[in-house]
């Protein structure tokens, strides 16, 4: 059921956002007709961008707890995240803090209103309706990464879950990590399905916690596989609450 506290905590976070929207909507639009690799790389849209995430987090006034932010490395990264709600992409933009980015994301992110445009611009879509344009999404992954130092943002786990827990990772990003020589960074979000989960208008208060793991690197002798349970292992053991 609804509250009273979540119909207006809902009705006012939104109203911001749309306020902000409309604030950005010139400079962006005139940053998004920018190849990608022009818009990446472009000082203005990183300023947006980050604004975006600075916005979502602190004027969500939820209490958002981030362990581990010294642990995202100097140089560029592949980060993997669980994936439970739309909020994960400033949840993580956020902890990137200024660092160049490109999401790899599912192609069905591009029928979202306004933020699938948005996100479609600044990322690789993966469609995985076939082996074989599955196969050509990590090779365009790996080509618009590997001569750029941009992290690339994936959520391993295909989906959006609630259920609050870690489901089993593709193993693309471990392929990626092979191919471009680059660390795993490893972001577990917690609870965020409690806040906004996938198909709701309600926005619910309730605490959120984003623990970043070490970075994790493959090994010369190590299989793609054995990587991938390598780094899924790390949020069965390590970020227990």
């Amino acid at each position: 059921m609804v509250t009273i506290g979540t119909l207006f905590y809902t009705l006012f976070t939104r109203l911001l956002l749309i306020i902000v929207i409309i604030f950005l909507a010139i400079p962006l639009i005139f940053c998004l007709v920018l190849p990608q690799q022009l818009l990446v790389n472009n000082q203005l849209f990183r300023i947006i961008a980050q604004f975006f995430y600075w916005f979502c987090i602190r004027f969500s006034f939820l209490p958002i707890t981030y362990k581990g932010m010294q642990n995202i490395p100097h140089k560029p990264c592949i980060i993997v995240a669980n994936h439970q709600s739309s909020f994960d992409i400033p949840l993580i933009g956020y902890a990137l803090k200024n660092r160049l980015h490109v999401w790899l994301a599912w192609s069905e992110i591009a029928k979202w209103p306004l933020v699938g445009f948005i996100v479609t611009r600044n990322a690789v879509l993966v469609d995985a309706t076939s082996p074989v344009k599955g196969l050509r999404t990590l090779v365009q992954a790996i080509n618009t990464v590997k001569e750029n130092p941009w992290d690339l943002i994936i959520f391993p786990e295909g989906g959006r879950f609630t259920d609050g827990t870690v489901h089993d990772f593709f193993g693309g990003f471990a392929a990626i990590a092979k191919k471009i020589d680059r660390p795993v960074v490893p972001i577990k979000i917690i609870d965020v399905n409690k806040v906004y989960p996938p198909k709701s208008f309600w926005i619910y208060y309730h605490p959120i916690t984003v623990v970043i793991g070490e970075p994790m690197i493959m090994q010369s002798d190590e299989t793609e596989e054995a990587f991938k349970d390598r780094v899924y292992s790390w949020y069965m053991h390590d970020t227990k609450e």
